[in-house]
This record gives structure tokens, sequence and C-alpha cells, in this order.
């Protein structure tokens, strides 16, 4: 019940806020790094262990003013051979705090441990296990480039292997270029 609240209150926001917001947009492409490869095995300010969130993956988000559209994936390899993906859709909210300073507060929904592209088609058809979560996010511009710098912060309800009702915690280094 309290998922169905948070989704109404970000709708009813980015509702608000799409009317008031400037036309900018922009398309970004970023490469992600799981936490366990930068060396961060806790979530920061506390003792929580953070579960892994794909090694290796990439995201794609298309912002019209303040709203944002887009997909990630993250994969998990053996070696240099993919072991499996988890793939998901992103929407939410992506505003400039300062001319350098971006936040994200985007939504999910995903498929995880797909091992082919079958598996995808079949994620996609409802036939596979979806989780759900929430994708906060802060990104610094560096200048004179269209080059970003940030993280992600990851917690995802449903994931393979995690108790019922518990999210999962994880977090992701991030590099792209914004168009």
């Amino acid at each position: 019940m309290h998922v169905r609240t948070v989704v109404v209150v970000v709708a009813m926001a980015t509702l608000a806020r799409a009317g008031t917001a400037r036309a900018a947009v922009s398309l970004g492409l970023e490469a992600t790094l799981g936490a366990e490869q930068l060396g961060v095995q806790r979530a920061p300010g506390s003792n929580e262990p953070l579960a892994q969130m794909g090694q290796l993956g990439g995201t794609v988000l298309l912002r019209v003013g303040s709203l944002a559209v887009g997909a990630a994936a993250g994969g998990y390899f053996d070696g240099s051979r993919l072991e499996r993906y988890d793939a998901s859709g992103l929407a939410g909210l992506a505003f400039d705090v300062l001319p350098l300073l971006r936040l994200e507060l985007l939504g999910e929904l995903g498929a995880a441990s797909l091992r082919s592209r079958e598996d995808l088609g079949a994620a996609v058809a409802g036939e596979w296990s979806t989780f759900y979560g929430a994708r906060p996010g802060v990104s610094l511009k560096i200048p004179a480039f269209p080059l970003r710098l940030g993280v992600w912060g990851l917690a995802r309800w449903g994931l393979p292997g995690t108790p019922s009702g518990e999210p999962a915690l994880g977090m992701l280094g991030r590099v792209g270029v914004e168009f």
C-alpha cells in the first residue's frame, strides 16, 4: 500500500512540476560500475551491506524539462563472458539544482537474472518475476565538456534471494555524456 501512495505522490508532483518546467531537452548516455568494483562494501553512513547490482552496465536517460524517462541494464561477468544481467525501465524527475549539479529521483521496474534475449522478451511479456525500486542519483557536469560524473543509489524490492518486503540496497558509480 505504501508503494501506491509514493507512486501517486510522485505522479502528482511530476504533473505539477511539468507545467512550470522549462523545455530543456537532453539525452544522456552513461556507463555504470558496481559499488563492489569501486571498493565500497557498505551503504554510506551505516553498517548495512550493499547488494551486488551489476558489475558493469549502462543507462540511457531522456530528459524533457524536469521529466526523465529511460532504461538501464547491468551485467554480471565471469571473466570476459556475460553471465547474467538485470534490465529496467526508468521514470521520474531530474532537477538541475545548480548549473553543474543535477539531482534525479527515479522509479524503476525491471527483471533480474536474465541470461539471454529470450529471457528479456519473456520479461517484457510479463512471464518473468519483476522487481521495482527507487533510483536516486546525483551528478556533476564537467565545465566546458558534455561529461557528467556521479553516483546512483538503488533500493530494489522483489530481487531473487532477498527477503520478502525488504529492499536490497546498492550503489553504482556513473560516467556519461549528455547531448
